[in-house]
């Protein structure tokens, strides 16, 4: 079996594989970020996270006018969309170096390929308050996050540098 997987990958070529696999997980990336702005929006998130800042500083939110809670919402908004954006530069800074063929940058992707698949499996299960469209989208990821991850996996030794020591 994992030779006839191994000769399938190989068919592909591992420099296609590789740059097939960045941006497929570049996409994926892109719309499990769309994904949960849709679900933090829906749920009213930031809103919430508000109430729950203020309980927690004793006051109440008759506290404050409507102009203030917008703001320390939309703040908690921001936070949110920038925290978005810093996981997917993340996951940019490890893709590039995974097409440069970086030895640890192919241990993140093996990993985060592995969790992928596995997280999309329990958000089957978990994430029904965002809808069939959630469930239908990560019923689809879940074999393209182990055909990934098989694939680095298998073709580890052909997509990294190895350089030569000198003197031996």
């Amino acid at each position: 079996m994992k030779e006839k997987l191994l000769n399938h990958y190989m068919k592909i070529g591992s420099r296609r594989f590789v740059v097939g696999t960045v941006v497929m997980l570049v996409i994926l990336d892109i719309l499990n970020g769309v994904y949960l702005k849709f679900s933090w929006v829906k749920n009213g998130l930031s809103d919430k996270m508000v109430l729950m800042f203020i309980n927690g500083m004793q006051l109440k939110p008759i506290d404050f006018d409507q102009a203030t809670m917008a703001e320390i919402g939309g703040l908690v908004n921001k936070s949110f969309d920038f925290l978005l954006f810093v996981i997917l530069v993340n996951n940019l800074f490890f893709y590039f170096f995974y097409l440069r063929k970086k030895h640890w940058a192919q241990g993140y992707v093996l990993f985060y390929t592995l969790t992928a698949s596995i997280f999309s499996i329990m958000m089957i299960f978990d994430g029904n308050d965002m809808g069939s469209g959630w469930m239908i989208f990560n019923l689809l990821t879940i074999p393209f996050y182990l055909y990934l991850y098989l694939g680095v996996k298998l073709l580890k030794k052909e997509t990294i540098l190895v350089l030569e020591k000198k003197g031996r």
